[in-house]
């Protein structure tokens, strides 16, 4: 009997499958390197014309189906290879190439995407994750040169195992019936991630080597939630995940239980609950959560689809899509945070790029743009339901020049007579430790906070949170944390504004009860998460909560506070969930 094996990944789109895998690879490309005479050229030519030709119409047959399954948004990488293969400048460039040098096409192609795919590979991850898209472009031009077939038929009903899968795959594995994506490359900006979390299909993604280990056939769990693959499953194994897999299924049946019941404690306190949201699939899955309203509506994606500032037509028609969705409910939109961890266009190479040029600091360096966005946002704001919040603030200064920015933007528009919420509120995310020390500062100038706990819980413990060796070190129940959230709480409402806390924090369960007890206004959390959220805050007492809160602000160790933490849950919400 073959033992179970348990291997990790990344966890990049949520969901539970047992099945059969099916592994995957992609038969290689070969290019030909040899001369060519001169009466060779032109055929050459000819070829590679058409092989470009049926390359753009096999991407457009792919955009067509991507677009009907998961959304014009989210099929845009397809719009950015066929715009490589639309370029004539680029087309001709390898066209001159060939006369000039008397290569293969195959040869000369190959050459030309190889500039920007080193290019692309010096950079960051997600500049690298590009890489793939770039490379498929390759691939599918040489590939047709030569006269091949696309393999993308695959068993249905399996999980997927490749080495790296490419958008066009991920969309033409979908008509099968796909039950999982498994790769050993890539990360949760990649476009297989990006697409898997629009078709509602788990995935794990950066496994390094795990279709070395996975063979067609073999029987498999993939658990998207936690980032795991098992293979052989045994019996025990086996019943443990049915029992998850049927619970998961309860709670989608309880969310209509829930959904249109208040977002209160047992003892009627009161506390919003709302969803993050970056993708406009997501926005319309929210529809199904008894439309909670939007608590962070992330706007850099516009960015890094198309790797370039999105215009401001492009931006009224997003926020006024989100605003009529939400509407009567708010939508709180935040400002492009660029920087760190996604990728901005800068002749500048940073060392430290999360303690550089990110979130507002590059709104305020690039304030033609920043107007644009903020002109967008105003002209979508019809309804009022629209809030605007400005990422990674560390100073006053920072704030009073975004509010002077936005005054001349309201003056511009009234000018021309433009309709828009002229009372708009503006808010601030709470995410490094100076904006924690100076929250009281902060909240004489804004409407509102919400905190942002990944970053800040990063920057307070200065700990790397994807660093490997002491990724064990970032945990949000650190005491420092809680007293942090404590704090910021206090100096909101001293100054009768209300907050909100957005990151990973407020989508824990067990987090709930603590999150209730510091008097936090709203929760803004992952959409999947969203029933699972309300009804932990239904089951718990406000008073349990606020006494709660006092016994762990006197611990001085997270695991003090983590133990006191899943006793409550255990006792006061896990128990009571049938």
């Amino acid at each position: 009997m073959v033992k179970e094996k348990i291997y990790r990944g990344i966890p990049a789109s949520q969901g539970i499958s047992l099945s059969k895998a099916y592994l995957y690879a992609r038969r290689q490309v070969h290019v030909n390197h040899q001369d060519i005479i001169d009466s060779e050229i032109e055929n050459e030519i000819e070829e590679f014309n058409k092989s470009v030709e049926i390359s753009l119409k096999e991407l457009k047959k792919i955009y067509t189906l991507s677009v009907e399954r998961i959304g014009e948004q989210n099929s845009r990488i397809f719009l950015a290879q066929l715009e490589i293969l639309n370029d004539r400048i680029f087309i001709d460039a390898v066209i001159e190439r060939i006369r000039k040098e008397k290569k293969s096409a195959s040869f000369i192609f190959h050459d030309e995407i190889a500039k920007l795919s080193n290019i692309l590979l010096a950079g960051n991850d997600y500049m690298k994750e590009r890489y793939v898209d770039v490379n498929d472009v390759k691939n599918r031009v040489i590939r047709n040169m030569r006269r091949e077939k696309l393999v993308s038929k695959v068993d249905e009903n399996t999980i997927i195992f490749a080495h790296e899968l490419t958008p066009a795959d991920t969309i033409l594995f979908s008509k099968r019936k796909v039950l999982g994506y498994a790769t050993d490359t890539g990360g949760v900006t990649s476009h297989t991630a990006i697409i898997s979390r629009a078709l509602r299909i788990p995935a794990v993604v950066g496994m390094k080597v795990i279709s070395k280990y996975i063979s067609t056939g073999d029987t498999v769990i993939i658990d998207g939630y936690e980032g795991l693959i098992i293979a052989n499953p045994n019996e025990e194994t086996i019943a443990r995940y049915n029992e998850k897999i049927d619970s998961y299924k309860v709670q989608e049946k309880k969310l209509f239980q829930v959904v249109d019941l208040p977002c209160q404690t047992v003892d009627k306190k009161h506390v919003d609950i709302t969803s993050n949201v970056e993708f406009l699939e997501e926005v319309d899955f929210i529809k199904n959560c008894g439309n909670s309203g939007i608590g962070l509506y992330r706007t850099e994606h516009l960015y890094m689809a198309k790797e370039d500032f999105p215009t401001v037509a492009e931006q009224i028609e997003e926020y006024l899509h989100i605003a009529n969705v939400t509407f009567p409910k708010s939508v709180t939109v935040r400002t492009f945070d660029l920087g760190g961890d996604k990728i901005i266009q800068s002749s500048y190479k940073e060392t430290n790029p999360n303690l550089g040029w990110r979130g507002i600091r590059v709104s305020l360096d690039k304030v033609g743009i920043f107007k644009e966005q903020l002109r967008a946002i105003l002209l979508a704001s019809s309804k009022k339901n629209i809030r605007i919040m400005l990422p990674m603030v560390s100073s006053i200064e920072e704030i009073r020049r975004s509010k002077q920015i936005l005054k001349e933007v309201k003056k511009d528009l009234e000018a021309k007579g433009a309709f828009f919420d002229k009372d708009i509120k503006l808010g601030v995310m709470i995410e490094v430790p100076s904006a924690v020390i100076l929250a009281e500062s902060f909240a004489k100038e804004v409407n509102f906070f919400s905190i942002g706990t990944n970053d800040l819980t990063q920057y307070l413990l200065a700990v790397d949170r994807g660093n490997e060796l002491i990724s064990g070190m970032f945990n949000e129940f650190h005491p420092a944390v809680i007293k942090s959230l404590k704090y910021i709480v206090e100096a909101a409402h001293k100054n009768k504004i209300k907050v909100s806390i957005c990151g990973e924090m407020a989508s824990n369960p067990e987090a709930v009860p603590v999150l209730v007890g510091l008097d936090m206004d709203e929760l803004s959390v992952n959409p999947s998460v969203y029933p699972t959220i309300k009804r932990a805050l239904r089951f718990i007492k406000y008073s349990d909560a606020k006494e709660l809160v006092s016994k762990i602000l006197n611990y001085s160790t997270t695991d003090e506070i983590i133990n006191e933490v899943k006793k409550f849950y255990s006792e006061q919400v896990k128990s009571k969930i049938v």
